[in-house]
Parts: structure tokens; C-alpha cells; sequence
């Protein structure tokens, strides 16, 4: 009995050593950059949480900045730049990128609840929605790139950081993250953790920036897209989405969208994006946002001159900045 309670202690021992180690370099390091404070988020080799990222830079401006004017969606609203914006709108109108990564309609609900609930002027609003992720959820989104700032939910903070402590402690993450301290393993590519491409983030509007691959699509285009040819599949033209994807949660968090807007006498835009898939939205789908937003709903899906294109596109999921600045002239024409 005496040695198997030796053992029985000896693992406990171990184990209790290796949560502190884990706790302390993960509070050291701080990599998702959630523990202590930071003027720029710019170049992580960690990917961030995009979520975290912009209501934390809104909480830290907007006493001095008070924007008024918001672009709501995922990473793709990085096409629609506040300076082209600015051309339609006001002077004295302040732009903010209020995004997230693979933000979901929930995710542009809770935003747009939370500056509603600090009674922050809603002036303008552009929302993107994605037919592949912007109605994937039902509920709140988990994990340490995804999960909502405890601001817009109401999370407790302790609850918040186990989350990016958790995704800190999983072995792959443990691996991508301290190779390259000990040599060079960036070009081992397991995605999910690691930034293999430079992203930088305006520090005033929260504007994410593809500075490194803009830079290599300058410098020699052709080489660019022929590295990336497997990325560009082939398409059979355009087809329409079989799956009825707003559920009814999605509904009253639409409505309550609608609602906010109203309220606030907002002069919004609705874009459904046109991505390089060239599926457009289900019918029922097209046909309940038409019938909630009228005139202020733009759809660009399926197949048109934007998609057809892939020189439009970074890569098959994410198009220009000078394709926004079409679809804006368009909408505010």
C-alpha cells in the first residue's frame, strides 16, 4: 500500500508542477495577447482573437475617437477600407471596424447590442454577411480565436481566460508555438495557431491589413497566383445554397438587429458578399432578408463579374480592397 501511495503522490506532485509551469509561461508570454495591454496587435505570429481584439481597441478609443460609424461581418469587411467609406458619408463621421473572425450573425448582434446598450451614436452602419459562416451558429462561439469578448456576453473574465488558457495547454499548440525558439519550424505548416503571413491592424479604425501578401502580389502577380493555383478549384457555374441556414434564433436576433437600427435612426447597408464559391443564397433565405431590410439589402452572391475573376481574391476566401470600393460606389450611388 505505502509504495502505491508514494506513486499516488509522486504523479500528483508532477502534475500540480506542470499546470504552475503552464501557468506561468502562459502568463508570461501572453500569446493571444489577452492578459496584459497592447497599443498595436499588429504582426503576431499567434493568430489572434479578432473578436477580442476589436472591442478592446473600441473601449480603449472611443472616448477620444467617438465613432459613429460601424462596419459589422468577418475577416472579409478588411475589403471595405473606412477612407473609401468616408467618401459617402459625412466629414465629420468616424468609421470603426467592428469585426471578427468568421463572425456569425449572433457575434454582429451582441456588437451592435453592446453600443447600443453605452449609447454610442449609431450614425452609419455597414453590415457583411457571408452565406458560409455568418448563419453557422446558434449559440455563443467557444475557443480562444473565436469566443466572444466578455463585454458583449457578459462572461465572467475567469471564464473568459480559461478558454485561452485551455487552447494554450493542447500539444499542438505547445509545439507550433515554441519550435521556432528552439529552430526553425515555420515551415512546417499546421494551421490553426501559427500566422504564416504578416497581419497588421490600424491602431485609430481597427482596419486589418494584408501588407505581405499585397506587397508579393506587387512585386510579381503571375508568380503569386500560379503558387496558389490548388487554392483557385473549379467552378460549374453558379448555384443556389440547397440549405435553408437562418433558424429561427437567427431570426429574432435579425429582427432585434433591425430594431436597434431603427431605433437609432441609422443609415445602414446590408451586403450579402460575393465569394469565389459563386453559391448564392438559399431562396427562403434571400427572401426573408429582402423582406426584413427592403432597399437597404444589396446581394452580390453567386455568379457575376466580382467572382468570376481570381485575381479579385487573396486567396479563394477573402477579395480586395479595390472590390469594395466597386461594391461601395454601388450602394451609395
Amino acid at each position: 500500500m505505502k509504495p502505491f501511495l508514494e506513486k499516488l503522490f509522486s504523479f500528483s506532485l508532477l502534475g500540480i508542477i506542470m499546470i504552475l509551469l503552464l501557468l506561468s509561461t502562459y502568463i508570461y508570454f501572453d500569446p493571444f495577447k489577452v492578459i496584459r495591454d497592447y497599443s498595436d496587435y499588429s504582426n503576431s505570429i499567434i493568430t489572434l482573437n479578432r473578436d477580442y481584439i476589436s472591442t478592446t481597441m473600441f473601449n480603449k478609443n472611443y472616448n477620444k475617437k467617438r465613432y459613429n460609424s460601424f462596419v459589422f461581418g468577418s475577416s472579409r469587411t478588411l475589403a471595405f477600407r473606412p477612407n473609401s467609406w468616408l467618401k459617402y458619408l459625412s466629414d465629420k463621421d468616424r468609421p470603426f471596424m467592428y469585426d471578427a473572425a468568421c463572425e456569425s450573425i449572433i457575434g454582429i448582434y451582441l456588437k451592435l447590442r453592446y453600443l447600443d446598450s453605452k449609447k454610442v451614436e449609431l450614425k452609419n452602419v455597414l453590415i457583411i454577411l457571408c452565406r458560409d459562416v455568418s448563419f453557422n451558429l446558434t449559440d455563443y462561439q467557444k475557443g480562444g480565436v473565436f469566443i466572444h469578448h466578455p463585454a458583449t456576453t457578459g462572461q465572467d473574465d475567469l471564464s473568459y481566460q480559461f478558454e485561452f488558457f485551455n487552447s494554450y495547454t493542447r500539444p499542438r499548440f505547445l509545439y507550433q508555438f515554441y519550435s521556432p525558439l528552439i529552430y526553425d519550424a515555420f515551415k512546417i505548416h499546421m494551421p490553426g495557431y501559427i500566422e504564416y503571413h504578416k497581419v497588421s491592424y490600424d491602431t485609430v479604425t481597427n482596419l486589418t491589413m494584408l501588407s505581405e501578401l499585397e506587397a508579393e502580389i506587387t512585386q510579381n502577380q503571375t508568380a503569386y497566383y500560379a503558387k496558389r493555383k490548388g487554392e483557385f478549384y473549379e467552378r460549374f457555374g453558379e448555384q443556389i445554397d440547397s440549405i435553408q441556414r437562418i433558424s429561427e434564433k437567427h431570426i429574432f436576433m435579425l429582427k432585434e438587429i433591425k430594431r436597434i437600427l431603427k431605433k437609432n435612426n441609422t443609415n445602414y447597408k446590408v451586403v450579402l458578399t460575393h465569394l469565389y464559391e459563386q453559391i448564392k443564397y438559399n431562396n427562403a433565405d434571400l427572401i426573408f432578408l429582402k423582406n426584413l431590410f427592403g432597399s437597404n439589402l444589396y446581394d452580390f452572391s453567386g455568379k457575376n463579374s466580382y467572382t468570376e475573376n481570381q485575381t479579385n481574391y487573396y486567396e479563394s476566401s477573402h477579395f480586395k480592397p479595390y472590390i469594395g470600393d466597386s461594391i461601395l460606389a454601388i450602394i451609395y450611388k
